[in-house]
């Protein structure tokens, strides 16, 4: 239990616009893209979403918090996703549709997250390791 008290402690350290933008944005976007599983896309922007979430437990868990080592798997799984999206959004014509609109919102999300993501990953490989 010590170690749950531990990670809820540490991602309450996080400044509040940042826990507002992974609980609040960022999780219910990457989630969101489950239910696209069978969208014109398939199975891979839900894949590169999990695979950018889930070796963050991992991380979360073998650190006892949150650092800057979790922007890692972002740059390595949501760069092709938004790069696989943009090539989608060039060749299809803008629609209505759940997977069009979910698609858009995972590309605004995960886009802005990168932006954020690189300066992590560049402060990480600098030296700064520290865990909220």
């Amino acid at each position: 239990m010590k170690k749950i008290t531990d990670l809820y402690a540490s991602f309450r350290r996080l400044t509040v616009p940042t826990q507002i933008w992974m609980m609040l944005v960022l999780a219910p976007a990457n989630f969101l893209t489950l239910a696209l599983v069978d969208g014109p896309l398939g199975f891979i922007i839900p894949l590169l979403s999990m695979l950018g979430f889930i070796p963050n437990l991992g991380i979360a868990w073998a650190q006892n918090g949150f650092s800057a080592a979790m922007a890692l798997p972002h740059l390595v799984f949501w760069v092709p996703q938004v790069l696989i999206l943009g090539a989608y959004f060039a060749q299809t014509p803008a629609n209505s549709s759940f997977a069009h609109i979910a698609y858009a919102l995972i590309f605004v999300v995960n886009s802005i997250s990168l932006l954020f993501d690189i300066r992590e990953t560049t402060k990480w490989f600098g030296g700064q390791k520290s865990i909220a």
